[in-house]
């Protein structure tokens, strides 16, 4: 079968019956000399291909794969409105005003300015229109509905002729500017020309600029935004300036480099039973567990990735941060991105019932998130990003982000998506729909309203006590688009879902849904979350299994993604109501197993597709399937659609080509795509005209052969994908048909007699060859049949055709009949028994009365004696260079049998186009006959039956003798027809047509201007002259004009980079004056030298006849170049740059500050020049040094011509300048006589954060022991640093910190030295180990500035003996006299060197202690000995808690080791007598109670405080008044304890005199001296001191000895 395009190369049917057409008189001349009677065939299209197909049993084993059988026919393009959608309403250009928009984006000179126009195309068909544009060189820029392109002419060309030529042409309805406020978002335009607002955009640049066009532009928006991004503004796709005052809008509005303006983007972020729903589990299972993902490549861009996050491992390909806002991929904030990713392809390392969707797959990651807010942004467009992972091997690209404020709009973003897919058809994209749905419907947010994307909405899981699943949770985004797309396309689960957690999420809201933790043993692993975002990664995951099918099994290596997409959306399951398509889940849920292996109940469904080939408009490919009603029928059609318009209002279609699907029936009830009604394709109704996607749902239908037809009803050529489903397969019955224009005749209105051709066409519209049959016509009228003829068979798809002559005897009307198959011998799909009978056409033609004959003589005056000599009169050729006018001489006959009086008319001459279509000539052309009539005509062979007269026909408008050049005659076919009727009976006629044909006649002038003695220009410079080219010929004339030079130098044509152009069409004598830019090269070591000459030679040459040609030479010279430039460098050949835009040179004072210039002589001559330098500052001395010379003023020399100098320039610091000190030296370079060239550089005397520090230590330790380390800082800057000291993270189980006081700030020049010291845990191996130990230092300036240098000090254990005594009680109390207590100590070797023990008791007076053993001989490195300690205290002993020491040495006597020995203290206590001793005893004995001693003592302590009283009161008589401390009546007694006690402390000298001053050191003594002395408590090696105060509350010893550091950093 062959495809759209190769047909295309076969003629066209048309076309053959035209041309046999004007074949027609030659072949009656021939038949009737001949005698001939038959059929002439003409059979075009391909042998019978049958298809594969089972018989009436259906195959164990259901049908998969591609469709064989699929035949090319017509369709029916779509019927233009002629209206245009602009952004401010529809309206026909050919009757209606165009909206042009607010007034303040109005512009007078939009065309002259931008280059923008509109071209409505006449049809549907838009194809011609876009040959028509490519041949004449204008680029498409966009499209518009209905049936209109968006052109930019380039400024070289004249946009009111382009027009013109558009408007002439009979394929283009309308051509017209375009004003410039269509460009600009209705919603940005309302802002334009506000100064006081900002505004952030989206631009899209024109397609058609060049590299160096779009960085122009680039620099252009950088000079107005006031934001930029990391990648810069611009990509060929997209430009995003950012804070733009909204009064630079309608400056851009006519910008022609511009295509459209629009609201910035605003992006935000939007499974163990998830892949269940979704079909997955079932696909792997049904693979026998290969679908799993592997060898797919998947392009994911989100947030930020936890890429350390165990499911990921291995899989990571690469994480990009080129097209996000910073350079961190951490998904710090929210942990959306590794939730995405892990919901897509984890591997469930950590949880298997949190396994990814295709564990097996690997991907790349883009990061969009900005760490420290949290907010979405991307820099540069989707194109971009798209191409990056294309390149990087991606196929499949999930994006689970969308627009914010722009929801429902077909965005820039929507349409840079559609593009690229346009461009690379096999790249897949998926898209949420967004979280809006409780906005209510159309708020689908961007890019998900792009056309050829996947668009996801989610779906319930019933996961974690959530709704059950089924239905479309609240917060899922409804469609439709704005412009009434079916969106969501599917959905898929995406509540609860359960997957990663990153790690450093500040702001994860997602609960825990596993046990799983990270290291740090607190953060959950993975937890659950709702949102599109996540349907998005589980329907990502049905792509990638789907095209990994298609890879293993369907052998496709490249899937296209029109396919996939096609295979999804077929199988998607209504759930809920049914109700396809509707707002919530567009064609229903995922099924990826019903995708591959389509399934109802448990009857497994044939699946077959199409995707290989192409349609043109107005044409379409029909498929024949027997269909068992048994299950449903499923048809899906996909195509990628070009991207829609931008400029377009929001509701117009945004449908480019228009593809539509119909299913006919058995009994010929038509199905269209699209038309649903609860859940199944419904009669009636219309094609569909706005999706790109098209479905036919039949439940229980007829058994029995389908027609299925994919048609083009406008546009362009366009692929598509058709999937179908169900118990069907393919069908190769044929099926005749006709179809318009299958019956025709030669003459339209023939004569009475008068033989003709009838002609007849047909085409098989099926799979399978017809065999033999029958074709006639019959003549209803005349009840006759005039025709019949027995035709061989017809292949699949093929046409076939005849003609025969005929002679129409009787007049008036004549209906005639064409039947196909007349003795039924086809069994067909559609003929009068079956289907609709498409076997017969009709057609009426009208035989005019015999009566009077108009016949043309031959050019020698002879009357024609045949019909080739007939058709010959007919036709005469104009050479334009000869003349403008022909003759034909006519003959007026009577064949009546009475005298008539006839008349003659003649219509004004039209032009024939190429399409067969008359129009009016453009050049006036005159009609002139000899005489007038009417004239009198005798009887038919009656003297006087006849008169001839002459029609003169002539171009007025040529002109051979015009001095300027002769105007010749237009080319083409001009066509006149001519009618001879009886005046009194004008129904008694007869009519020929005249044809001339003029020639066309090659023409060409040339003549350069502009190439005088001054035709020349400096190195580096482009010279233009003017080349005039004329066409002197007769018609449109194409030329191609070549220019060089014999040392090729480069030369420009007109605006082209080109020194070769072919120009567009010129008219008609259209003069064009050509510019030719020739460039002198650039001066090179000084060459080339001035006053060069170099001949510049253009040749101008006819692209219709290559014969025509001219040359012409131009001489162009050298000029002088005084051109040189200076660049500035430092001292360590870094270039400066411009001052305005260079940083501040940061100097110290005492600093010598070089500045190194280059002069370079850019020129062809030698230069002299003058330097001389100044410093603002008159005490910052500066010199300029070259060759040798020095001076604090000037030097002048010179450079040879294309040499170069190099001038040093020193300047001093002076020691007293202040820091923020600024000075700028002036460097000003003079050319002899001719201009000054002046640069700068400025410095700046500002604080420098410099730290000069020790080189990394070493800590050799031994286990058991501190070992310490010092570290050295000097201040080497030039302002004072405040210093923060951290231990970095330490290994389980070791300890440090600081064994010195760190200091807290460090002066210019200042210089510290830390000590550092570390414990070990035990049985740690001999040498340097691999953890180093992590001192930060991070040193801030008074200006905020930071310095951070990190030690990383190595650690080395020595061969260590480290004993340490374990008991299993620490003391033992009350033992009676006599008897013993026993407890058992462990004796560890937590050294890594074995060693014996000996073991020592200090022991008790009283105490009888023993220790077994009291030696051991050897422990290894680790190991262990239990000893048995026995106590026994005898009579003497005391009760009460005693101590004993156990002390336990190492035997190891060698020296070589470090050992640490261990000393262990024990509690003993002897148990009390029962007896009773003391008074209490002694009172009982006297028969007291034993509460009798308390009572003697409270009186005892009561007697004693009287005593004390009245003694108070007896010494305080005695003092005299001057002797009191505090004198009575004093102001010290009043008031309260506190306020006393203030009164007290206040020594302000208000109204005293002091004796003399008390110093501050003084002061401090005497707190000293009353402050009570405490002994703190001591710390453990390596700790830091304790504050004053002892411990802080709250802390314990071995808190403080693990962050007593940090107590010091916050609170000293």
């Amino acid at each position: 079968m062959v495809n759209q395009h190769e047909r295309s190369k076969a003629p066209h049917r048309s076309a053959i019956l035209m041309n046999d057409r004007r074949l027609v008189v030659s072949a009656l001349v021939m038949l009737m000399m001949s005698g001939w009677s038959g059929a002439a065939l003409a059979a075009i299209g391909d042998a019978d291909v049958d298809g594969a197909k089972y018989g009436d049993s259906r195959a164990d084993d259901a049908t998969w794969g591609a469709v064989s059988n699929a035949f090319q026919s017509s369709y029916e393009l779509r019927q233009t409105t002629g209206l245009i959608y602009s952004p401010y309403g529809s309206f026909d250009p050919l009757s209606e005003p165009m909206p042009l928009g607010p007034e303040t984006l109005y512009d007078s000179k939009a065309l002259t300015r931008t280059g923008y126009a509109v071209v409505q195309a006449a049809s549907a068909d838009m194809t011609t229109v876009a040959s028509i544009l490519e041949d004449i060189g204008i680029s498409i820029a966009d499209h518009l509905p209905d049936d209109a392109f968006v052109i930019r002419i380039p400024a070289s060309r004249d946009t009111a002729s382009i027009l013109k030529i558009l408007n002439d042409r009979d394929e283009i309805r309308w051509a017209g500017e375009m004003p410039i406020a269509w460009r600009v978002a209705p919603n940005v335009a309302l802002l334009a020309g506000r100064l006081s607002l900002n505004v952030d955009l989206d631009l899209i640049p024109a397609a058609d600029l060049s590299d160096s066009e779009l960085s122009d532009l680039e620099a252009d928006l950088e000079s107005i935004s006031t934001q930029t991004g990391p990648r810069g503004i611009c990509d060929a796709h997209l430009c995003q300036p950012r804070g733009v005052s909204a009064f630079w809008i309608p400056v851009l509005a006519m910008d022609g480099r511009i295509l459209y303006i629009s609201e910035a983007s605003r992006i935000t972020i939007l499974n163990s039973n998830a892949s269940a729903i979704a079909g997955i589990t079932q696909a792997f299972v049904d693979s026998n567990n290969t679908l799993n993902g592997s060898g797919e490549v998947i392009a994911i861009s989100d947030t930020g990735l936890d890429s350390d996050h165990g499911d990921f491992d291995g899989r990571v390909r690469g994480i990009y941060n080129q097209f996000g806002p910073d350079n961190s991929a951490a998904d710090r904030n929210s942990g959306h991105g590794t939730h995405v990713t892990a919901t897509l392809l984890g591997d469930g390392t950590g949880d298997s019932e949190a396994m990814g969707m295709i564990p097996a797959a690997s991907f790349h990651f883009y990061q969009l998130e900005v760490d420290s807010s949290g907010i979405l942004a991307r820099w540069g467009s989707l194109y971009d990003m798209f191409t990056h992972a294309w390149q990087n091997s991606a196929r499949i690209q999930s994006n689970s982000w969308g627009n914010e404020n722009l929801v429902g709009e077909y965005t820039a973003d929507s349409r840079s998506a559609d593009a690229f897919i346009v461009d690379n058809p096999r790249f897949m994209v998926l898209f949420p729909a967004g979280e809006l749905g409780a906005d209510g419907t159309d708020t689908i947010t961007p890019p998900g309203t792009a056309k050829n994307v996947l668009t996801i909405g989610a779906s319930t899981t019933g996961s974690l006590g959530s709704d059950a699943v089924g239905a479309v949770p609240g917060f899922s985004s409804l469609g439709a688009t704005l412009d009434g797309r079916i969106k969501p396309d599917i959905v898929a689960p995406g509540v609860l879902i359960c997957s990663a957690r990153a790690e450093e999420a500040e702001s994860a809201t997602g609960a825990s849904c596993s046990a799983a933790l990270h290291d740090d043993g607190s953060t959950p692993l993975y937890m659950a979350l709702n949102g599109s975002s996540m349907a998005t990664a589980v329907a990502a995951g049905g792509v990638a299994m789907v095209r990994q099918h298609l890879r293993e099994e369907g052998g496709i290596n490249e899937p296209r993604s029109d396919l996939i997409k096609a295979l999804l959306i077929n199988a998607a399951t209504d759930i809920g109501a049914a109700d396809i398509p509707n707002a919530a889940e567009g064609w229903g849920q995922i099924d990826v197993a019903n995708s591959i292996s389509p399934m109802q109940g448990t009857t497994s469904l044939d699946l077959l597709y199409d995707d290989s080939r192409q349609l043109d408009p107005g044409h379409s490919f029909v498929y024949t399937f027997v269909v068992d009603n048994a299950a449903e029928f499923d048809l899906t059609l996909v195509w990628v659609d070009a991207e829609a318009s931008s400029i377009s209002n929001q509701s117009a279609v945004k449908l480019v080509n228009d593809l539509d699907l119909t299913a006919t029936a058995p009994d010929g009830t038509v199905y269209h795509g699209n038309v649903f009604a609860n859940g199944y394709s419904a009669t009636g109704g219309s094609a569909d005209g706005l999706n790109n996607v098209e479905r036919i749902k039949i439940g229980s239908g007829q058994s029995g052969t389908w027609t299925i037809t994919v048609g083009h009803a406008g546009g362009i050529t366009q692929g598509f994908a058709l999937v179908m489903t169900g118990l069907l397969h393919e069908e190769t019955s044929s099926d005749l048909t006709v179809f318009a224009g299958s019956l025709t005749t030669s003459v339209s209105n023939p004569l009475q007699g008068d033989t003709i051709l009838v002609e007849a066409a047909w085409r098989n519209q099926a799979a399978k060859g017809t065999g033999q049959y029958t074709v006639e016509i019959e003549d209803l009228t005349a009840g006759n049949i005039i025709y019949t003829s027995q035709q061989n068979s017809l292949a699949g798809g093929a046409a076939n055709s005849f003609s025969f002559p005929h002679v129409f005897l009787s007049t008036g009307d004549h209906l005639l009949e064409l039947r196909l198959d007349t003795g039924d011998d086809v069994v067909e799909l559609n003929d009068e028994n079956i289907g609709v009978d498409n076997n017969k056409i009709q057609m009426t033609i009208e035989i005019a009365q015999i009566g009077v004959r108009l016949t043309p003589l031959m050019e020698d005056g002879s009357y024609p004696s045949n019909q080739a000599e007939l058709d010959s009169a007919h036709t005469q050729t104009l050479d334009p260079r000869t003349g403008s006018l022909v003759s034909y001489d006519l003959v007026l006959a009577n064949e009546g049998t009475e005298t008539i009086s006839v008349g003659l008319s003649v219509t004004p001459v039209q032009r024939i186009d190429e399409n067969g279509i008359m129009q009016a000539p453009r050049d006036e052309w005159w009609k002139l006959l000899n005489e007038s009539g009417p004239w009198e005509l005798a009887p038919f062979g009656d003297a006087g039956d006849s008169v001839r007269v002459t029609v003169t026909l002539e171009d007025v408008d040529a002109d051979l003798t015009d001095g300027a050049g002769a105007r010749y005659a237009l080319p083409g076919t001009f066509v006149n027809d001519l009618n001879l009727y009886d005046k009194n009976a004008p129904t008694v006629a007869h009519t020929i047509r005249l044809s001339t044909i003029v020639e066309r006649v090659e023409g060409l002038y040339t003549i350069l201007a502009g190439t005088g003695d001054d035709l020349g220009g400096e190195p580096g410079e482009f010279t233009t002259y003017s080349l005039s080219i004329r066409n002197t010929g007769n018609g449109p004339t194409q030329y191609s004009v070549s220019c060089s030079s014999d040392e090729r130098w480069t030369i420009h044509i007109g605006s082209s980079e080109s020194d070769s152009v072919v120009l567009d069409p010129l008219s008609r004598l259209q003069f064009l004056p050509l510019p030719i830019h020739v460039r002198i090269p650039a001066a090179v070591d000084g060459q080339p030298a001035a006053g060069l000459t170099e001949d510049v030679t253009c040749v101008t040459t006819s692209v219709q006849d290559a014969a025509v040609t001219t040359t012409e030479v131009a001489v162009v010279t050298v000029f002088e170049s005084h051109d040189f430039s200076v660049d500035l460098y430092n001292s360590e050949g870094d270039v400066l740059g411009a001052m305005a835009l260079a940083d501040d040179r940061a100097v110290l004072n005492g600093d010598i500050v070089v500045t190194e210039l280059l002069l370079s002589n850019e020129g062809n001559i030698q230069m002299n020049f003058e330097m001389s330098v100044s410093s603002a500052l008159n005490t910052w001395a500066a010199q300029i040094s070259y060759d040798g010379e020095d001076s604090t003023d000037s030097l002048t020399f010179s450079v040879d011509a294309g040499a170069s100098a190099l001038v040093i320039v020193e300047m001093i610091v002076p020691m007293n300048a202040e820091m923020g000190t600024r000075n700028t030296l002036t460097i000003r370079t003079t050319l002899g006589d001719g201009p000054t060239m002046t640069n700068g550089t400025r410095f700046i005397v500002q604080e420098v954060a410099a730290l000069e520090t020790s080189e990394d230590g070493l800590i050799r330790i031994a286990l058991g022991q501190t070992g310490t380390n010092e570290v050295w800082v000097r201040n080497a800057g030039n302002v004072p640093l405040i210093l923060d000291w951290t231990v970095g993270s330490l290994p389980e189980g070791w300890v440090g910190g600081f064994q010195s006081i760190i200091p807290a700030e460090l002066d210019m020049n200042r210089e510290a030295l830390v000590t550092i010291g570390l414990e070990l845990p035990g049985n740690l191996p001999i040498g340097l180990l691999d953890e180093r130990v992590s001192i930060i230092l991070e040193a801030t300036t008074p200006g905020a500035d930071i310095v951070v240098h990190t030690f990383e000090i190595a650690v080395e254990v020595v061969p260590s003996i480290w004993i340490e005594l374990a008991p299993d009680s620490s003391s033992l109390s009350n033992i009676d006299a006599g008897s013993e207590g026993r407890f058992t100590i462990t004796v560890q070797n937590l050294g890594n060197v074995d060693t014996g023990v000996t073991l020592e008791i200090q022991g008790l007076e009283d105490w009888l202690i023993s220790i077994e053993p009291s030696s051991i001989d050897s422990i290894v490195a680790g190991g262990s000995v239990d000893v048995i300690v026995t106590v026994s205290p005898d009579d003497e002993a005391q009760p009460g808690l005693m101590s004993f020491t156990v002390l336990a040495n190492s035997t190891d006597e060698a020296g070589i080791n470090v050992v640490t020995d261990d000393v262990l203290v024990v509690e003993v206590s002897r148990a009390r007598d029962s007896s009773c001793s003391g008074i209490g005893c002694l009172l009982v004995r006297l028969g007291l109670p034993k509460w009798t001693l308390a009572v003697i003592f409270l009186f005892a302590l009561a007697g004693l405080g009287v005593a004390m009283f009245r003694m108070r009161g007896s010494t305080a008589s005695s003092i005299r008044p001057e002797e009191e401390l505090i004198p009575t009546g004093s102001a010290l007694h009043s008031g309260s304890q506190i306020e006393r006690r203030a009164a007290a402390m206040d020594t302000g000298s208000s109204g005293e005199v002091l004796s003399t001053s008390v110093s501050d050191d003084e002061i401090s003594d005497a707190l000293v001296a009353t402050t009570p002395s405490l002994s703190l408590p001591s710390v453990p090696p390596g700790a830091m001191p304790l504050p004053p105060g002892g411990l802080p509350d709250g802390w314990t010893m071995d808190q403080w000895v693990a962050y007593g550091h940090l107590w010091y950093e916050q609170n000293v």
